[in-house]
């Protein structure tokens, strides 16, 4: 295939020889007015040797790269990645009997940047986060369809693209079910209203993990969505647990799921700001969930972020009973874990309580990390006990 062609100034091709997919807008020689957002481009280094191809947009990421190798037919390309990334998840056994809802597709971790697909059930839903997506929305529906992983397909770009509403909904075959099944736990998904595309599934093994300090506990869930860890909270034989979002949709929908797997008559759902709450709240829990949303998602913000991701741990740790146990995370790309590590060190100090730190968690398998592309590991928790 023939693609608009783009030189790397010299010395900023090294990124590239060291497969980060990633060209910033400076380290090409000259970007044509004419080259539209979402176009797929070569890139060539400063003696016109090809470097890779990959999706073109005017910002400060200007080419996510595909691959760094030539693409002679673009949607055999995206057939043989979708396969591959299929081939991937059956190897690390995702899907069992017990488990039908993962991540099928994570961007860059699979050579496909700019794209997430989440299989729930016989749903796949696809997210494209770069223009260049856009028009092989069909091919990639086609592609899920033909492998047999699932038997519907939904389009749900991301809200930054703008794009218009004739872009989001069914783009292959009918749902059946809108119930999934984690570790054996069901669960009610939105993926037309809900946030993501409807369920945080990158913190199913930290959710399994949580289920082992739960027995007879009281826990408390903040930023808690649509209640998963409350639910396997209460799965593990939990006294009480309270699910606290701003969201009363999420609220209601942590209720359902609650209900669904007959643990309702344990679980209390609140619809309320959770830094409000925690100043509020007079009781002390067990066991204390601090799963916010990414408080930085540039560099500017990441100084307001560390700050809040402090307000909040010096609040749970306030919160938490002696001998009790937070799970803390950041889903914040732009805060690495040494960060948040010390910044959970420096609550920690102010609070003036003895923390020790448990175990530190991560991402599971069908989010994996492109060793290339560190910023691809975004999700950092720490399981501490206090005394």
């Amino acid at each position: 295939m023939k693609f608009e062609q783009l030189t790397i100034v010299k010395g900023k091709e090294r990124a590239i020889h060291r497969k980060h997919p990633w060209v910033f807008s400076g380290a090409l020689k000259k970007i044509p007015a004419y080259l539209n957002d979402g176009e797929l481009v070569e890139l060539l280094d400063y003696k016109q040797n090809f470097l890779g191809v990959g999706f073109f947009k005017n910002g400060s990421i200007a080419v996510s790269l595909l691959s760094f190798e030539p693409i002679d037919n673009i949607s055999t390309f995206i057939n043989e990645r979708i396969q591959n990334a299929i081939n991937y998840r059956k190897s690390v056994g995702v899907e069992t009997r017990e488990t039908n809802c993962y991540r099928l597709v994570f961007a860059e971790g699979d050579g496909m940047s700019g794209l997430i697909i989440d299989k729930y059930a016989d749903t796949a839903v696809v997210q494209i986060h770069h223009p260049g997506w856009l028009p092989f929305l069909q091919v990639i529906a086609k592609s899920l369809v033909a492998s047999k992983i699932c038997k519907h397909v939904y389009s749900k770009p991301s809200d930054k693209l703008n794009l218009s509403e004739e872009h989001r909904g069914t783009i292959a075959g009918e749902s059946t079910s809108g119930i999934v099944l984690e570790n054996g736990l069901q669960f009610k998904i939105d993926w037309q209203g809900g946030q993501k595309t409807g369920f945080f599934l990158d913190q199913r093994e930290n959710r399994k993990r949580l289920a082992d300090f739960c027995k007879d506990k009281e826990v408390l869930n903040t930023f808690s969505y649509t209640g998963g860890f409350s639910v396997y909270a209460l799965a593990a034989g939990a006294k009480r647990a309270v699910s606290v979002d701003i969201s009363q949709s999420a609220i209601d929908l942590a209720i359902e799921n609650a209900e669904l797997n007959k643990l309702g008559k344990n679980h209390e759902g609140i619809a309320s700001d959770v830094f409000e709450y925690l100043k509020q709240e007079s009781q002390q829990f067990d066991v204390i969930i601090l799963d916010p949303p990414a408080f930085s998602k540039s560099r500017r913000t990441t100084h307001n972020a560390v700050q809040a991701y402090k307000r909040l741990n010096i609040a749970g740790i306030k919160a938490v009973k002696k001998t009790g146990f937070i799970f803390t995370f950041s889903c914040s790309q732009h805060v690495d874990a040494k960060l948040f590590e010390d910044t959970i060190r420096a609550a920690a100090i102010e609070s003036g309580r003895s923390v020790r730190v448990v175990e530190r968690l991560g991402q599971p398998a069908d989010h994996p990390a492109n060793i290339f592309h560190p910023e691809g590991e975004y999700l950092k928790g720490l399981i501490l006990a206090v005394e």
